[in-house]
């Protein structure tokens, strides 16, 4: 069976979230162990058997990770790489430090082959489908070839992913002309333009709710800003329309109304999903926001679950040759 190894000590609520979110993952057949100090785990898994590799030092969301990782030999995130490293687990699933995350990875398990840096793709919500954005954090400052290398990477992960062929890739830029952008747009575009890529140009924020491209690609600053602005006002969107829906519904409607709304609030939840790919680095690993409670965490591990069973890193690997 395919085992996850849960970093215990990350996220703003751990291990406490952390610990009872792969409970139920357990629950529903995934097969975990966790990472983190045993002594403030057990007390949480009760009845439950799940193991628990003993990595006491925490790396908090406010350190500077590289330092960190060079400093905390027996950190929890460091723990979880190690075990991957060693194949005594298929991937690992944090909710902690992103930069740790990714120091760690880069420095445990190693870059794929041609990848000059990875990035961190988020699968997003469309009318009637999902979309790729990266990176959303892991490269803050680019050049032009690494923006190409994400495009391969992206139009690779939506090909496994959602099982697209050809998918159609769009550079994010503040138009849609060939003329705009900055230097590191105006640039990518000539490279991404004489690629083998299905690439149609640059998009804007506005195409995240079309069905223009399924891979949008931009620098990590960009592209995480991008994200939490689109979660913010998703929530923003949701509460409107519940309390419009309360002020204005007669009362005995409201809960027929509001249950047919709710595939819609699923969709939009980041909760039901919970995780994004840390792409270019030797080993399936997926990363949740340092929000994350127990449902967001179990559903974030078997979001990682399924992407073993469609053997991702194997199919994705094949397409590193490009870079």
């Amino acid at each position: 069976m395919n085992t996850i190894a849960v970093d215990a000590m990350g996220g703003d609520s751990a291990p406490v979230e952390v610990v009872k979110g792969a409970i139920k993952a357990k629950e529903d057949g995934v097969n975990v162990v966790l990472c983190g100090d045993e002594n403030l785990i057990k007390p949480y898994l009760g009845s439950t058997e799940i193991p628990v590799y003993h990595y006491p030092q925490v790396i908090s969301m406010d350190e500077d990770p590289l330092k960190a990782i060079r400093a905390k030999k027996e950190a929890s995130i460091v723990g979880c790489m190690q075990l991957l490293k060693e194949k005594k687990v298929e991937a690992v699933f944090s909710a902690g430090s992103t930069g740790a995350t990714l120091i760690s990875a880069i420095t445990i398990l190693g870059k794929q082959k041609g990848v000059i840096r990875p990035a961190i793709a988020s699968i997003l919500p469309n009318s009637d489908s999902s979309v790729i954005l990266l990176d959303s954090g892991a490269s803050l400052d680019v050049k032009p070839k690494i923006l190409y290398q994400f495009a391969v990477m992206g139009s690779k992960l939506a090909e496994v992913l959602l099982e697209l062929d050809n998918p159609r890739v769009g550079l994010l830029n503040n138009g849609e002309e060939e003329s705009k952008g900055r230097d590191l747009e105006k640039s990518a575009y000539k490279l991404l333009s004489s690629s083998n890529l299905n690439f149609i140009g640059n998009v804007e924020g506005r195409d995240f709710a079309t069905k223009k491209v399924d891979v949008f690609v931009t620098d990590g600053f960009t592209g995480n800003v991008v994200l939490k602005t689109l979660e913010g006002t998703a929530k923003l969107q949701q509460k409107l329309i519940s309390d419009s829906l309360s002020n204005n519904l007669f009362k005995p409607l409201l809960p027929i109304v509001k249950n047919a709304f709710k595939p819609v609030k699923d969709k939009l939840n980041p909760d039901k999903t919970n995780a994004s790919y840390l792409l270019g680095v030797d080993g399936l690993v997926t990363i949740g926001h340092g929000s994350s409670k127990q449902e967001a965490i179990k559903n974030g591990i078997k979001y990682t679950n399924n992407s073993i069973q469609k053997d991702f890193i194997g199919k994705f690997s094949e397409t590193l040759n490009e870079l």
